[in-house]
């Protein structure tokens, strides 16, 4: 049955936006018309309005790239986030007893998108700041928001991702890639060693709410050798004490940390079955 208050103009408006957000290059009319599904015709008049309205450039190759007004929605978002808000004291309190980089991330589709960062070291060679984005599978945020998922949800997005190789030490088997997330519920914290630098060792728990699903997870940034040199049973109390502490403030009341996954199996099938090729055996 139509939904006679479906606006289907904006709808495909608005799956440009994502096509560009999705694409980390400019692109072209043809390519738009392709990806949207519309005729060259049609999805020029959306481009051009689109950049009029200052959510897309248009270059002077004819490329088409987002423009400031979307930049400005995302920090509008993010700076008026009543999560970000609640949490930021906490964060930059343990960034402080620590001396480590701290982060808030939420789950973007495969991607984990920063709300907040409290910065001490930067491991990458690119800046990471509130609106940046990292995969999920090889950072210690994305495991722990993917531990929240549903088995056959967290099997599909398993399913839709590419596992590229960032370091030596990165997951690249979607069955071992599962069964770390599997393994990350039972321990209730995730581990993130040299995946996405070789200079990086992450921990991250999650943030609770009132009906017991994780809504975000934090994470601090260790050198690779503190966790020979520093006492981690330290770090990860410090580490669950806090993110029990914001979980209460959200609603929940039961113990922590533990990892629902809004699902009756719960990861206790611990087998995955892909349906696509992997790369990678470790």
């Amino acid at each position: 049955m139509c939904d006679r208050d479906h606006i289907k103009s904006l709808e495909r408006g608005l799956r440009i936006l994502e096509i560009f957000a999705e694409s980390s290059r400019s692109l072209t009319l043809t390519e738009v018309a392709t990806s949207s599904n519309l005729s060259k015709t049609s999805a020029h008049r959306f481009l051009k309005t689109l950049c009029s309205l200052g959510y897309l450039n248009r270059e002077e190759d004819r490329r088409y790239l987002l423009g400031t007004a979307v930049i400005s929605l995302g920090f509008s978002f993010l700076n008026s986030s009543n999560l970000r808000t609640m949490v930021k004291p906490y964060l930059d309190e343990l960034s402080s007893e620590l001396n480590k980089t701290v982060n808030l991330a939420v789950l973007d589709n495969l991607s984990i998108l920063f709300l907040y960062r409290k910065e001490v070291r930067r491991f990458l060679k690119f800046d990471l700041q509130a609106g940046s984005k990292l995969p999920a599978y090889c950072t210690a945020s994305g495991k722990m928001l993917l531990a929240g998922l549903t088995d056959g949800e967290l099997k599909k997005r398993i399913n839709e991702m590419e596992l590229y190789q960032a370091t030596p030490a990165t997951i690249t088997s979607k069955e071992a890639l599962w069964r770390e997330i599997i393994e990350t519920r039972k321990r209730g914290y995730s581990i993130c060693d040299r995946e996405l630098s070789m200079d990086l060792y992450s921990l991250a728990v999650p943030l609770i709410n009132s009906q017991k699903k994780t809504v975000a997870a934090f994470n601090v940034s260790l050198e690779a050798h503190d966790k020979d040199n520093l006492d981690m049973e330290m770090v990860i109390e410090k580490l669950i004490k806090k993110g029990e502490v914001i979980s209460h403030a959200l609603g929940y009341q039961g113990p922590y940390p533990q990892i629902f996954s809004q699902d009756l199996a719960g990861g206790k099938d611990e087998r995955f079955l892909s349906t696509h090729s992997t790369r990678g055996q470790r």
